[in-house]
């Protein structure tokens, strides 16, 4: 990559960014076209070139910018301390609210990244995507949900709380992310309710239960 990328402005640097992101996270890398980012960011095809050299130079590039942009939004927001697993889970969503506000398809590209079949990215992001694995396991290795001892049950409950976080981000995907936010935090508070068997009447009418 051409390091004079990062002369240019940085509203310039986030439009490319952006751009790239959002065209690789809907299409993957083999699908994705560089007309297309040119078309959502507004530049030449010969200026993405001259600062990335390929369609794999950008993506490399927007990889690695995403799991360092990550990695340090974590180590901002998040309090390693914390050994309660619910309230970990909800500061990992607090920094990805952050983070959809800057970049609002940088979480959906870097889990569609962890399914991409082409081996020549997939090689050249490898030691980067050891690395975003191993940060993210560990936050949540850290903590622990205290008051069940039966394993196999808390590993269902992590699960549901996981598919239900999913599901909302990709069903408001593009939304406010302060409201996806707010759905995120509300569906955490109830299954911790729900573990925890302290679930009032208003949470439960929420689930359909009486």
């Amino acid at each position: 990559m051409n390091e004079k990328f990062f002369d240019l402005a940085r509203e310039k640097q986030d439009k490319m960014i952006n751009g790239a992101i959002e065209v690789f996270a809907k299409n993957g890398y083999k699908h994705a076209a560089t007309d297309d980012m040119v078309k959502a960011v507004g530049v030449s095809k010969g200026l993405w070139f001259h600062y990335f050299g390929s369609k794999e130079g950008i993506y490399v590039f927007v990889y690695d910018y995403s799991v360092k942009y990550m990695m340090l939004e974590l180590s901002t927001v998040v309090d390693e301390s914390v050994t309660d697993y619910f309230e970990m889970v909800r500061q990992i969503e607090h920094v990805k609210t952050r983070v959809r506000k800057s970049y609002p398809y940088m979480l959906e590209f870097l889990k569609t990244a962890e399914y991409e079949s082409d081996e020549t990215v997939m090689q050249k992001t490898a030691d980067v995507r050891q690395l975003y694995r191993q940060r993210m396991d560990s936050l949540l290795k850290s903590a622990e949900i205290e008051n069940i001892s039966d394993r196999a049950r808390r590993e269902r409950i992590k699960r549901i709380l996981a598919f239900s976080i999913d599901g909302i981000a990709h069903e408001k995907q593009g939304s406010d992310p302060d409201t996806v936010y707010r759905e995120i935090k509300m569906y955490i508070d109830l299954v911790r309710d729900m573990s925890q068997g302290n679930i009032g009447q208003e949470k439960r009418e929420i689930i359909g239960l009486r």
